[in-house]
């Protein structure tokens, strides 16, 4: 099955999820997560893997600087800024689930059943 544009240059669920974790842009990240999901779900990505493991980390865009949550200062959570902070951690939180499940499915995906990815 040849590629689809809506997924990128990849036709195998190996270099698509390789593809989503070399995406340094969240917003980039994200949408192509979900092309990936569905062209998977729709059986436009063959279920194979190339020999390449995937990096060690996810990619991530170089501004801004990471910060550790000990390091940011401290809001109420009833006040806008809090509330604004309390979004942003969200993001977080799915921006890492995003490459969570992606990486599982690059590293793991070609000893696991189908069903697994």
């Amino acid at each position: 099955m040849p590629p689809s544009p809506d997924t990128g240059p990849f036709a195998t669920v190996g270099e698509a999820a390789i593809s989503v974790l070399l995406t340094s842009d969240a917003d980039a990240k994200a949408d192509l997560a979900q092309k990936v999901g569905a062209a998977w779900a729709d059986g436009a990505l063959r279920f194979a893997f190339g020999d390449a493991p995937p990096a060690d980390r996810p990619a991530r865009p170089d501004r801004p600087e990471l910060r550790l949550p000990r390091d940011m200062p401290r809001r109420r959570a009833g006040g806008e800024k809090g509330r604004f902070a309390l979004l942003h951690s969200l993001a977080h939180i799915e921006l890492n689930a995003i490459d969570l499940a992606f990486d599982m499915v690059a590293r793991f995906g070609p000893d696991q059943p189908r069903e697994f990815t």
